[in-house]
């Protein structure tokens, strides 16, 4: 019998990001939106659950308090532990971590993604998005041994033959190749298609998804200073933007102004397909709806999950890191939904 994936990730996309490719593998993947669904998810037949934590940009004790509470709800499961990480490593990392799990525990650690070119080189994290080297080990707070990483069978070799036992603590990259050591004979997998109306929300403010909204053509931008946007439209493709406001404000509270403006938008459009740019900008969303569980469908585009709500609200839900992404990510999406 195959032993169960539990997956720990500080926000909602990089919950459905690192377990969407076990989805892709044909494994059953339940997402829990937040740590108080998690028991319901637990309770599932999946073969993956993962969990957001929602502490990426919470205070360091908010962070180990969530993760302990997690961790005790694991302790009467059996199975693979995969804390997964920012892979420009944001968030609490070594808090979580020694929240997670006991003392002695051997750690598999690497936040490379080879596909989306994001690798290790010198024990640091480089590559696409990443301007300077960052160290691995100072965020993980423990020695780490970290080998160069450029391909993704990199990261397949440095799987130890025996899972149990090891916590790995990883992006996307790390996950795939766990996927493919556990579900080694992919199933056919074809992907429902969105359906408009469509509400496209970013969070973001990286450039690089500021490079793919410019790219946009045909699709009217509404823009929401401080989160706050005092006139939608009823467009059946409508993207809502968080840009700064007049006087610059607490990110919390800029975060649960955009949350209003969204779920405002929800009740206008009534959308069928939300597409959320921007972890937190989901998960405000959901929690606004009262959705709570989420079933992962995969990726229908690379590094872009989507998934299905589990509860009377029928919501497609297609989410994408701030970071990641050629410019014509957000064209690819539009068109897809456009023909129908």
């Amino acid at each position: 019998m195959r032993d169960r994936v539990f997956i720990v990730a500080d926000d909602l996309t990089g919950a459905l990001d690192s377990a969407a490719t076990f989805a892709m593998r044909g494994a059953s993947v339940r997402v829990a939106c937040r740590p108080d669904d998690l028991p319901a998810a637990l309770g599932s037949d999946a073969g993956v659950v993962a969990v957001a934590t929602g502490t990426r940009d919470g205070s360091e004790a908010h962070a180990r308090s969530v993760a302990t509470r997690v961790a005790a709800m694991l302790a009467d499961h059996s199975g693979i532990l995969f804390k997964k990480i920012d892979s420009r490593l944001k968030g609490h990392i070594a808090t979580e971590l020694e929240a997670l799990t006991s003392a002695g525990t051997t750690l598999l650690v690497n936040p490379a993604i080879p596909r989306l070119g994001r690798i290790c080189v010198g024990g640091a994290v480089t590559g696409a998005g990443v301007e300077t080297p960052i160290p691995v080990a100072p965020r993980v707070g423990q020695p780490v041994t970290l080998p160069d990483t450029h391909t993704a069978e990199d990261l397949a070799r440095q799987l130890p033959e025996r899972l149990d036992g090891v916590v790995s603590v990883g992006a996307a990259g790390l996950a795939e190749a766990l996927a493919d050591r556990l579900w080694p004979e992919a199933l056919p997998h074809q992907l429902p298609r969105p359906e408009r109306p469509a509400l496209l929300a970013i969070g973001s403010r990286d450039p690089v998804t500021a490079a793919q909204i410019a790219t946009l053509q045909g699709v009217p931008v509404t823009d929401a200073p401080n989160g706050i946007a005092p006139d939608l439209t009823n467009h059946p493709l409508q993207l809502i933007r968080m840009s700064p406001g007049a006087e610059e404000i607490p990110g919390a509270e800029a975060g649960a102004q955009f949350a209003d403006t969204l779920a405002r938008a929800h009740a206008q459009l009534k959308p069928r397909t939300l597409f959320a740019c921007g972890g937190e900008s989901a998960a405000a969303l959901l929690a606004r709806l009262g959705i709570g569980q989420l079933d992962l469908l995969g990726e229908i585009l690379p590094g872009v999950p989507i998934a299905r709500t589990t509860g009377a609200e029928k919501l497609t839900l297609i989410t994408k890191s701030g970071g990641f992404g050629p410019p014509d990510t957000l064209v690819k999406l539009v068109n897809f939904l456009a023909n129908d």
